[in-house]
C-alpha cells in the first residue's frame, strides 16, 4: 500500500492542498471582525481535526503557512489577520494541552492518559515546529501567544525558569514602576511650544493677498499631533496633562472651533488606540475614561474651591463629546453636582409635598410650594418674621455651597445639540428630573418643532399653509413696527430689508430670534444639532418617530402653543383624506390620547387649546371619541403624581363652587364651573353630576350653570351623562339600583334625568347622547328603568307630560279641536316643562333623522312591549306597571314624533304599513297608528277630492289594498270589509267631532281678556305693569284670530269626513245573521284594541260609534254592540287589563253609561238619538231581507230601554261587587279606577249603590293594604254627593205604583190560622185588582214591569193577592203569586225567628243579602227558581213574544176559572211548598210568565226583599203581636241613622 493510501486511512480529515485554499479564499470576503464566518471556522475546524489526529500535521502546515505568509496580499485586502486567527485557536488547544497535562500528573498509573498526552504533545509540538520553520511565525509570537510549557518543548526557550523570572520581571516594570518627569522642564518651553502649537493650529493664520486662507486647519490636524508627540517625547510632558490643556482649549473655542476640537480628540492617540471594528465594518470609537476624570477634576474645583457656577462653554464641551462617543456618559454622572443621594432627596421632598396636598382637604401651607412652577422650585419658601432679621445677625456667616446644577445643565446641552440618545439616558436616570425642572421641557419641544415640520409640508392643505403664512408674516410686521417705533413716530416706515448681525449664542431657544433694537439675530452655534433627529414623513411617524420624543417631556405640551396648533392641523389634514392614508386616523388618535387631551388639562382653562382640539375631534365617531373621553379620566389621572395632584385640585375647586350655588348665584359660579371645564371637563362633570344624584333639587340650576361651556365641554358632559345613567360607581364597585322598591324609578336617576332634559332645551346641544343611550338600553329586557330619562327629555323639549291621572272631560274635548285648543288644554303648568324654542327642536329634528334613530326608538319601545306581556316570573301588579309606563312613553314619545315631523317629513322617516308588519314584524294596529299621521295629511291634501261610487277615497285606498293580505279572513269580508277597517284606525276624534261650544268658550275667554287689557279700569289692567298688560292683549287677540280661523276650518273639515262616510257606509258591513259573532269582531278586532291605547282613543272609539248610529250605518246595530259591550266586556277591564288600560277603557265604557243616562233620563231625547227616523241601531227584529222597509215596532221602545238600561247596570254591578271581592290587589285596584270613572253615571239604583258602597266600606275598615283603604276611602268620599241622586228600582223602570189602601187586620184565633189565610188571600185580591186598574192604559212594556214589581209586592200580607183590570189576568197573577207565596211561608217564618234573636233596628240593608249575587246561595229560593230557568240572552226575544201571544189565547179561559184556580193553587201551595214547577193546568200562562220574567227575576234578585217579607209575615199577625219593628221602612231607616250617630259619636 502507497503513504498516500495509508495516510488516507489514518488521516481521513486530510484535504488537497489547491481544494482547501481555493475554498478559504471564497470565504475571505465574507469575513466579519467579531461575528461568525465560514473562514474562521475552516480554521477552527483544520486545527481541531490535526490536533486530535485525524489530520496530518504535513498537510495543516502547509496550508496554514500558505495563508499566514499571504505573499500576494490576498487575505490582508479583506482585513484579515490570519496569524491572530490561527493563534486565537492555537490558545484554545494549548489549554486543553495543559488541562491533559494535569491529569498526567494526577494520575501517574493511568497509561491511557499518558499515551493519549504524548500523541497530542507530539502533534501540538510539530504544528509549531513545522510553522516555525515555514517562518510563518517566529518566536516573539510564540512567547507572547503560547504557554512556558509548549514554548520549551517546541525549543523556542532553551531554560524555562529563566524566562519565568524575566517575564515577571518585564510585568513588575509595566504594571508597578513609576514614571518620573522633569517638571521644572515641564513648566518651560515644553509646554509654551504646545500652546503655540495648539494656538497656530486652530485658526487661520496663514492668508494670501486676498485675505483667503491657504491651509485648512483640518488638514493640518496630522501634523499638529506629530507635534504633539514630539513635544511629549522630548520634553517628557504628561500625556494626561496635555490632553487636559488640550480640552481647556476645545472648552473656550466650542462655540468656534468645536469641529476643529473634535477632529483632532478623535485623530489622536488617545482615542486611537481604544478604536475597532465592528461587525458592520464601520470603524467604533470606544469612548475614553481618562477625558471623563480630566473633567471630573475640574467640576471638583468648581464645587469645593471656586464654588462658582460651571460656565456654560463646559457643559456644551462634554454634549459635544458625548454625542460623537468621545467620552462614556456613565463615567462622567460620578462628578455631576447635585451627587446621586442629593438628586434622591430632592425627589423625596417633591414626592412628599405632592403627596401632602393631594392627601389634605386644603392647600394650607402647601401653597407655598411651586410643585408644578416652570421655575422646578420646590423647597419651602421661608416667611418672614419680625425677629428674623435679627436673628440673622447673630448668626454666623454661613459657609459657601454650590449652587449650581450640573445635571440641568448637561442635559439642557445634550438636548440643545440634539443628542437624544444620551439625553434619554439621563432623564432615565433620573426620572422626575423633567418634573422637578420643568424648563427642561422648551428643549425637548425644540426638537419636536423641527421633527414635526416635515409633516406639515405634507399633510397640510397648501391654503391653509398660505394663510398661516400671511399671518405670521402679519405679526412679525406688527413686531418690527413695535420695536422701530419711537415717540416721535409712532408708525415707522419699515425697510425692505434690515441688516442684522449674526451672534452665536449657547441658548438654543434663542435659535433663529432677533433684537431689533441691538440689531443682531441670534444663532445657535452647534449646527449639526438636528443632523440625528428623525422626521415626519407618513402618519405611522407620527407614532414612531415624534411621540416618542414627546414623551420625554410629560404632559407639558400646554407649554408650547404653536406645537399643539401645528399638530391639529396635521391631524386635521390626516383625516381629510381619509382612506388615502392607511391607518391615518389610528395614529391621529393615538396623538389625541397622549398629546392633545393632557394637554388640554394642564393648560389652566385655555379655551383656544379645548377649542382647537374640538376641531380636530368633532370628526371622530362618538364611540372614538367616548373611548378617549373614558381613558382620560379613568387613566390619566392615575399616571403620575402630577396628574394626581392636578385631580385632586381640579376636585377641590369644583366642590367649593358647588358648595357656592344657589338660584341667585347661578351665573357666577356657572362661569367658574365653565373655566374649570376648559381643563378638565371630565373631572368637573363627574362631580357635578354626583352632588346633583346626592341632591336632586339642584337640577334646574345646574343646567342653567351650563350655558358657560364650549362645544368640546358639551361633548364630554354628555359621556359623562352616559355613564352614569348606567349606574356606574367605577370598576369593582356594584352599580347604583334604578328602580325603588315600589317600582318608581331611583331618585338620583330622576334627578340625572330631568337635569338632562332641562340641559338639552336650554343650551341648544345636540341630543344625540341620550337618544343613542336610548336606543341601546332599550335593545336590552330591563330597560324600563330606563323610560325616565326619555320621558323627562320629551317632557322637557316637547311640552308632553305623562298624565299623572285621568284626562279631565275639557282635555278629552280639546284632543278634538285644532292644535292650538289642544295646545292649551294640555299646557305644562311649570315653565320648566314648556315646549322648547324652534332652533332647539330643529337640532333635536336633525338629532332624530341622523341614522333614523327617531325611528329605531319608536320601534324598541313597541319590542319592550312584547317583552313585559310574555314575561311569566314576575307578580301581576308589577308586569303591567312596566307594561304601562312602556304604553304611557310610547303615546309620548309618537307625540313628539308627530309634533315634530309633519306631512312629508313624516312620511320620510315612517315606513309603510305593510313594511312595518312584515319586517319589523309589528301588529297591524300598531302599524296603523304608526301611519295615521300620514293618512291625515293625505286627507288635508285631498280635501276637494270628491268620492267616486264603488271606489275607495283617495286618502284611505292605499291601506285598504294592503289590509287584505295582513287581516285574516273571518272578520275581513265576512263581517266588515277592509274599506270600514281603514276608515277606523285611520280617522283621528278631529276628523268626526266638532265641539262648537269648547270653541266659542276659548273665544269668549280671550276675547273678555282683550276687553280687560283694554279697558283701564279693569282689575287686570291696574294690577300690572303696562308692558304685561300689552303683551297680554297681544297674545290675546292672536288666539282670537286663531280659533276664528280654526273653528270654520274644522267645521268644514267634519262636513267632509262625514260626507265621505255617508258615502261609503254601504259597503262597510255586509248583510249577515250573525250578529253576535259580527260585533265581537267588531270589538276584539277595532274598538277594544284602539280603546286601551288611550283615552283619546277611547273617546274616538265612542264618538265613531254613535256617528255610525246616527249615520243609520246598515247591518250594523248599535244595541248589540252596546249590549254586548256592557253585558259581557267589562269583567277582563280588572283581570285582563293594565292600570292604564283600564283606566283608557273604562273612559269608554263612561261614555256609554252616559249617554244611556241622558236617553233614560228623557224619554223625547231617545226617541230623537236613539230611535230616531227609523235608525237600525236600536233595531230589536232584524228581517231575513236586509232591502225589508223598518217597522215601528221593530224598534226598542223607551220601556225596553230602561229594561235594558237595568240589566246593563245589574251586571256592572255584579261584575265590580266580584271584583272588589277578590283578595287580589290589582282586580281591586282596577275596580276602584273603573268606579272612580263612572261616578257620575253609576251606580243610578239605590240597591246597586248600597251594595257597593257597604263592601267599599268594608275594605275601607278592615283593609290591611295601605294603598287599598286609601282607594277605598278616596271613593266613599266621592260617592258622598251622588247618594241623593239615586232612584229605587221601579223608579229606574219607570214604574208608578201608588200606596196601598189600608187594610183593617183582625185578631184570629191560632187554631184558624189557615181560615184566615184564606180571607187574607181574598183580599190582597181586591187590593191587587185596585192596584192594577191604575196601570190598564200602560203600553205592554210597561205592564210587563208592573206585573213583575206586583208580582214580588203580593207577598207583603197573607191576606192580599194579585190581581189585574181583567178578570183573566188577574186570576192568572194570582194563581202564580199565591202559589209562590205559600212555598216561601216556612222560609218566611225562618227567618223572622232569627231575627227575632237580634235587636230590630237595623236598616233595610242591613237585613238584606249582602249582593245580588248571594241570592244564588238561598236554598228555598234557588229550589223555586230551578224550574223557571229562562233561555239565555241569545234566545230571550223569541220566548218573549211566544209568551205574549200564549198570554192572548188564553187570556178568556183563565178569567172563566180564576176562582176554581186560586183556590186550587193556594192548596197545592200548603202541600208541597217545594214545588219547583207551573201548575199542569195553565201551561201556556206559566210558560208565558216565565219566559217574560226570567230575566227580570234574575235581575231582582239584587233587590233588598228581606224587610219586606218580614212585613208580609208580620202582618198576619194582631196588632197586638206587633214588635217595634213592624215600623213603616222610612221610620225604621230614619232611627237607624240616628242609631248609627250616636254610636259614631
Amino acid at each position: 500500500m502507497s503513504k498516500e493510501a495509508i495516510d488516507a486511512v489514518n488521516f481521513p480529515s486530510d484535504l488537497p492542498f489547491e481544494k482547501e485554499l481555493d475554498d478559504q479564499r471564497n470565504n475571505a470576503p465574507f469575513y466579519k471582525i467579531g461575528g461568525s464566518s465560514a473562514f474562521r471556522k475552516s480554521i477552527q475546524l483544520a486545527i481541531k481535526e490535526t490536533y486530535f489526529g485525524r489530520r496530518s500535521v504535513p498537510n495543516f502546515v502547509k496550508l496554514a503557512a500558505y495563508v499566514i505568509i499571504d505573499e500576494d496580499n490576498y487575505f490582508a485586502q479583506n482585513n484579515i489577520d490570519a496569524k491572530a486567527l490561527y493563534f486565537n485557536t492555537f490558545k484554545t488547544y494549548d489549554v486543553h494541552w495543559e488541562l491533559l497535562h494535569d491529569k498526567v500528573v494526577a494520575n501517574p498509573d493511568d497509561v491511557t492518559i499518558a499515551e493519549d498526552y504524548k500523541k497530542r504533545t507530539q502533534r501540538l509540538t510539530g504544528i509549531m515546529k513545522g510553522l516555525l520553520e515555514a517562518k510563518a511565525i517566529d518566536g516573539n509570537d510564540c512567547k507572547v501567544h503560547l504557554s512556558v510549557q509548549l514554548l520549551v518543548d517546541c525549543g523556542v526557550i532553551p531554560n524555562k525558569a529563566a524566562f519565568e523570572r524575566r517575564l515577571i520581571r518585564l510585568n513588575t516594570a509595566m504594571l508597578y514602576k513609576q514614571d518620573k518627569f522633569n517638571l521644572q522642564r515641564e513648566a518651560g518651553e515644553g509646554y509654551s511650544n504646545l500652546l503655540n502649537e495648539l494656538t497656530n493650529a486652530s485658526i487661520h493664520n496663514e492668508c494670501e493677498t486676498n485675505g483667503t486662507s491657504t491651509v485648512d486647519p483640518m488638514e493640518r490636524i496630522p501634523y499638529l499631533l506629530n507635534s504633539i508627540t514630539s513635544l511629549m517625547g522630548v520634553f517628557h510632558l504628561d500625556p494626561n496633562r496635555v490632553l487636559d490643556i488640550i480640552l481647556d482649549f476645545f472648552v473656550r473655542q466650542v462655540m468656534t472651533n468645536y469641529v476643529f476640537w473634535v477632529h483632532l480628540i478623535k485623530q489622536s492617540d488617545w482615542i486611537q488606540t481604544m478604536k475597532f471594528v465592528e461587525f458592520s465594518l464601520e470603524e467604533t470609537i470606544n469612548p475614553s475614561g481618562i477625558m471623563a476624570q480630566l473633567f471630573g477634576f475640574r467640576f471638583h474645583n468648581y464645587h469645593n474651591i471656586l464654588f462658582e457656577p460651571v460656565p456654560q462653554d463646559m457643559f456644551y464641551a462634554i454634549a459635544i463629546l458625548l454625542k460623537n462617543n468621545l467620552i462614556k456618559l456613565g463615567d462622567i454622572l460620578p462628578y455631576l453636582y447635585p451627587y446621586n443621594e442629593d438628586m434622591e432627596t430632592l425627589k423625596k421632598d417633591y414626592l412628599s409635598n405632592m403627596n401632602k396636598e393631594i392627601t389634605t382637604n386644603t392647600s394650607g401651607k402647601l401653597a407655598m410650594y411651586g410643585a408644578l412652577g416652570e421655575d422646578g422650585n420646590t423647597e419651602l419658601v421661608k416667611r418672614q418674621t419680625p425677629n428674623s432679621d435679627a436673628n440673622e445677625t447673630n448668626k454666623d456667616t454661613p459657609t459657601k455651597k454650590y449652587q449650581g446644577n450640573d445635571v440641568v445643565e448637561l442635559t439642557k446641552a445634550l438636548l440643545s445639540i440634539g443628542d437624544l440618545k444620551n439625553a434619554q439616558l439621563m432623564l432615565t436616570e433620573y426620572d422626575k428630573l423633567i418634573d422637578l425642572f420643568p424648563q427642561l421641557a422648551h428643549d425637548i419641544y425644540r426638537l419636536c418643532k423641527t421633527s414635526l415640520e416635515p409633516a406639515y409640508g405634507i399633510f397640510v392643505p397648501s391654503k391653509t399653509q398660505a394663510l398661516y403664512t400671511h399671518l405670521h408674516e402679519c405679526a412679525e410686521v406688527s413686531k418690527i413696527k413695535s420695536a422701530l417705533s419711537t415717540q416721535d413716530d409712532p408708525n415707522p416706515t419699515i425697510p425692505d430689508h434690515i441688516e442684522l448681525k449674526p451672534i452665536l449664542v449657547t441658548d438654543a431657544l434663542l435659535h433663529d430670534t432677533y433684537d431689533l433694537i441691538k440689531n443682531e439675530r441670534y444663532v445657535f452655534f452647534y449646527k449639526e444639532w438636528q443632523d440625528k433627529l428623525q422626521p415626519c414623513l407618513t402618519a405611522e411617524h407620527l407614532t414612531t418617530h415624534f411621540l416618542p420624543l414627546m414623551r420625554l417631556a410629560g404632559y407639558r405640551t400646554y407649554l408650547v402653543t404653536d406645537l399643539i396648533h401645528k399638530l391639529i392641523l396635521i391631524i386635521g389634514g390626516i383625516i381629510e383624506r381619509g382612506a388615502e392614508i392607511p391607518d391615518g386616523r389610528l395614529h391621529c388618535n393615538n396623538m389625541l390620547r397622549e398629546i392633545l387631551l393632557p394637554a388640554i388639562s394642564f393648560s389652566y382653562g385655555n379655551p383656544g387649546t379645548m377649542a382647537s382640539v374640538w376641531e380636530v375631534l368633532c370628526h371622530f365617531s362618538f364611540q372614538e371619541r367616548y373611548a378617549l373621553y373614558g381613558e382620560w379620566f379613568t387613566d390619566f389621572y392615575k399616571k403620575t403624581i402630577e396628574t394626581k395632584l392636578l385631580k385632586a385640585r381640579t376636585e377641590r375647586a369644583v366642590k367649593g363652587v358647588m358648595r357656592r350655588i344657589s338660584k341667585t348665584d347661578v351665573r357666577r359660579c356657572g362661569r367658574d364651573l365653565g373655566k374649570l371645564a376648559h381643563s378638565n371637563p371630565t373631572l368637573v362633570f363627574n362631580i357635578m353630576l354626583d352632588q346633583l344624584q346626592q341632591f336632586d333639587n339642584m337640577a334646574p340650576m345646574l343646567a342653567d350653570a351650563c350655558r358657560y361651556l364650549g362645544d368640546f365641554s358639551y361633548d364630554v358632559l354628555g359621556y359623562v351623562l352616559t355613564d352614569k345613567w348606567t349606574g356606574s360607581q367605577g370598576p369593582g364597585r356594584i352599580s347604583k339600583v334604578k328602580e325603588k322598591d315600589d317600582g318608581m324609578p331611583a331618585t338620583w336617576l330622576r334627578a340625572l334625568s330631568v337635569f338632562a332634559g332641562m340641559l338639552f332645551k336650554k343650551q341648544d346641544i345636540e341630543a344625540t347622547p341620550l337618544l343613542r343611550y336610548v336606543a341601546r338600553r332599550l335593545r336590552h329586557d330591563d330597560a324600563v328603568s330606563d323610560l325616565i330619562i326619555l320621558n323627562e327629555f320629551i317632557t322637557k323639549m316637547g311640552g308632553i307630560e305623562i298624565l299623572a291621572s285621568a284626562c279631565t272631560e275639557d282635555q278629552i274635548t280639546a284632543a278634538s279641536c285644532s292644535e292650538f285648543l289642544k295646545t292649551e288644554a294640555f299646557l305644562p303648568i311649570s315653565m320648566d316643562n314648556r315646549r322648547a324654542s324652534r332652533r332647539v327642536l330643529n337640532r333635536l329634528k336633525d338629532s332624530l333623522r341622523r341614522n333614523n334613530i327617531g325611528f329605531e326608538i319608536l320601534v324598541l319601545l313597541y319590542r319592550l312591549e312584547e317583552v313585559y306581556e310574555v314575561e311569566s316570573d314576575v307578580q301581576p301588579s308589577s308586569r303591567c306597571s312596566k307594561i304601562d309606563r312602556v304604553r304611557q312613553t310610547q303615546l309620548q314619545y309618537f307625540e313628539l314624533l308627530t309634533s315634530l315631523f309633519e306631512g312629508e317629513e313624516f312620511a320620510s322617516i315612517m315606513p309603510d304599513v305593510d313594511v312595518l308588519v312584515k319586517d319589523y314584524a309589528l301588529p297591524l294596529e300598531i302599524a296603523l297608528n304608526f301611519n295615521r299621521p300620514k293618512t291625515q295629511f293625505a286627507i288635508q291634501q285631498n280635501m276637494e277630492t270628491p268620492v267616486v261610487d264603488g271606489e275607495v277615497w283617495a286618502p284611505f285606498k292605499p291601506i285598504s289594498e294592503v289590509v287584505p293580505s295582513l287581516l285574516p279572513n273571518p272578520p275581513l269580508t265576512t263581517f266588515f270589509s277592509s274599506e270600514f277597517y281603514t276608515i277606523f284606525w285611520q280617522l283621528s276624534l278631529y276628523d268626526i267631532y266638532c265641539p262648537e261650544g269648547h270653541y266659542e268658550a276659548a273665544i269668549k275667554r280671550h276675547a273678555e281678556m282683550v276687553r280687560q287689557c283694554q279697558d283701564t279700569r279693569s282689575s287686570f289692567y291696574q294690577s300690572n305693569r303696562p308692558s304685561v298688560v300689552s303683551k297680554a292683549e297681544r297674545q290675546a287677540q292672536s288666539s282670537l284670530e286663531i280659533l276664528r280661523e280654526d273653528l270654520p276650518r274644522h267645521k268644514a273639515h267634519v262636513a267632509k269626513v262625514i260626507s265621505v262616510l255617508n258615502e261609503t257606509k254601504a259597503r262597510w258591513f255586509p248583510a249577515t245573521k250573525q250578529r253576535e259573532a259580527q260585533t265581537a269582531s267588531l270589538m276584539d278586532y277595532c274598538i277594544l284594541h284602539r280603546c286601551r291605547q288611550s283615552e283619546i282613543d277611547a273617546a274616538f272609539c265612542y264618538e265613531f260609534s254613535m256617528l255610525m248610529h246616527r249615520l243609520n250605518v246598515p247591518n250594523f246595530s248599535s244595541l248589540t254592540l252596546f249590549d254586548r259591550m256592557l253585558s259581557e266586556y267589562l269583567s277582563p277591564c280588572f283581570i285582563a287589563l293594565t292600570e292604564y288600560e283600564a283606566t283608557n277603557y273604562s273612559r269608554f265604557f263612561y261614555k256609554s253609561l252616559m249617554k244611556m243616562k241622558i236617553w233614560h233620563d228623557d224619554e223625547k231625547i231617545y226617541n230623537k238619538e236613539a230611535v230616531g227616523n227609523n235608525l237600525v241601531g236600536f233595531q230589536k227584529n232584524w228581517s231575513d231581507d236586509p232591502t225589508a222597509s223598518l217597522k215601528k215596532e221593530d224598534l226598542l221602545a223607551f220601556g225596553e230601554f230602561q229594561r235594558f238600561l237595568h240589566k246593563w247596570h245589574f251586571k256592572t254591578t255584579v261584575v265590580i261587587e266580584h271584583a272588589l271581592k277578590s283578595d287580589d290587589a290589582y282586580v281591586i285596584k282596577n275596580a276602584f279606577l273603573v268606579l272612580r270613572q263612572f261616578i257620575p253615571c253609576f251606580p243610578l239604583v239605590q240597591e246597586h249603590g248600597s251594595v257597593l258602597v257597604r263592601i267599599v266600606k268594608r275594605l275601607a275598615d278592615e283593609e290591611k293594604r295601605g294603598n287599598i283603604k286609601v282607594l277605598a276611602r278616596s271613593y266613599l268620599g266621592l260617592i258622598t254627593k251622588y247618594k241623593s241622586k239615586w232612584i229605587s228600582k221601579q223608579t229606574f223602570l219607570g214604574i208608578k205604583t201608588e200606596p196601598a189602601a189600608p187594610v183593617d187586620i183582625k185578631i184570629a184565633p191560632a187554631s184558624s190560622s189557615s181560615g184566615s189565610g184564606n180571607n187574607n188571600s181574598s183580599t190582597s185580591g181586591s187590593s191587587s185588582n185596585k192596584e192594577s186598574s191604575n196601570h190598564s192604559k200602560e203600553d205592554s212594556g210597561r205592564k210587563r214591569t208592573e206585573e213583575s214589581s206586583a208580582k214580588h209586592s203580593s207577598s207583603r200580607s197573607n191576606s192580599q193577592a194579585q190581581g189585574t183590570t181583567s178578570p183573566s189576568s188577574s186570576q192568572k197573577r194570582q194563581r202564580e203569586d199565591s202559589s209562590r207565596s205559600e212555598s216561601s211561608r216556612p222560609e218566611k217564618s225562618a227567618r223572622l225567628e232569627e231575627s227575632s234573636r237580634h235587636h230590630h233596628r237595623t236598616t233595610p240593608s242591613s237585613s238584606t243579602r249582602s249582593s245580588p249575587r248571594d241570592a244564588k246561595t238561598d236554598a228555598p229560593r234557588s229550589s223555586r227558581e230551578s224550574g223557571r230557568e229562562a233561555p239565555r240572552e241569545s234566545g230571550r226575544e223569541a220566548a218573549r213574544e211566544s209568551g205574549r201571544e200564549a198570554a192572548r189565547e188564553t187570556v178568556r179561559e183563565a178569567a172563566r176559572d180564576s176562582t176554581r184556580e186560586s183556590a186550587r193553587d193556594a192548596r197545592g201551595g200548603a202541600s208541597s211548598p217545594r214545588r219547583s214547577g207551573p201548575s199542569p193546568a195553565t201551561p201556556s200562562v206559566s210558560r208565558s210568565s216565565d219566559s217574560r220574567g226570567a230575566k227580570r227575576e234574575l235581575e231582582d234578585r239584587g233587590r233588598h226583599e228581606r224587610p219586606e217579607k218580614r212585613r208580609d209575615v208580620r202582618d198576619e199577625r194582631t196588632r197586638g203581636e206587633r214588635r217595634p219593628d213592624d215600623r213603616r221602612r222610612e221610620e225604621r231607616r230614619l232611627e237607624d241613622r240616628r242609631h248609627d250617630r250616636r254610636r259614631r259619636r
